[in-house]
C-alpha cells in the first residue's frame, strides 16, 4: 500500500505536550510535492518540530516543549532519496528522547485529489441519414375466393 509523502507544515502530535498538536517545519531542502516542500529524515532538529505547550515530563510541567525536546532519528521513512536524505511518509515517527514517547504525523498535508478529471463517454452510433420508407406492401391473411 502506498503512503503519502509529508509536506512542510504537516501536523504532528506529542502525547506529553500540554498542547499536543504541533507542526513540522522543513529546513532540509527545497524539493516540492504538490507545490509544498517535502520533508526528509534530516528534519530532526529543534527548529523542525514546533510545539506551543509545556512538557509534562519537565519539573512541574513548567518547561516549554521547544526548550527540552531532544530528538532521535526518524523511523518508517521512504526509500526515496531527496538530496541524499530519505523522504518522510505519513506513518513516519520520531522519538523524543526527553519524554520517551514517539512523535507522530497526524496530517501529512498531501492532497489526494486528482488534478484533472476526464469524462467517461461511451461511444454512441449516430444514424448517417434520416430513415425513409423504401417500399410498402399490403398482405392479407385471408385466402382469395375462387369462383367456380
Amino acid at each position: 500500500m502506498s503512503k503519502n509523502y509529508v509536506c512542510n507544515g504537516a501536523e504532528i502530535e506529542c502525547a506529553l505536550c500540554s498542547n499536543p498538536k504541533g507542526n513540522l517545519m522543513v529546513t532540509s531542502n527545497q524539493i516540492k510535492v504538490q507545490g509544498k516542500i517535502c520533508a526528509t529524515d534530516a528534519d530532526n532538529q529543534k527548529p523542525n518540530l514546533i510545539f506551543k505547550g509545556n512538557c509534562s515530563k519537565s519539573p512541574n510541567s513548567a518547561l516549554p516543549c521547544i526548550s527540552v525536546i531532544t530528538l532521535g532519528s526518524w523511523e518508517n521513512t521512504a526509500d526515496t532519496l531527496i538530496q541524499g536524505n530519505k523522504a518522510l511518509l505519513e506513518n513516519s515517527i520520531i522519538m523524543c528522547n526527553y519524554g520517551g514517547v514517539p512523535i507522530k504525523i497526524t496530517d501529512d498535508l498531501q492532497i489526494n485529489i486528482p488534478s484533472q478529471l476526464l469524462p467517461v463517454v461511451a461511444p454512441v452510433a449516430a444514424p448517417s441519414e434520416e430513415p425513409k420508407i423504401v417500399k410498402l406492401e399490403w398482405k392479407s391473411n385471408k385466402e382469395t375466393e375462387k369462383d367456380g
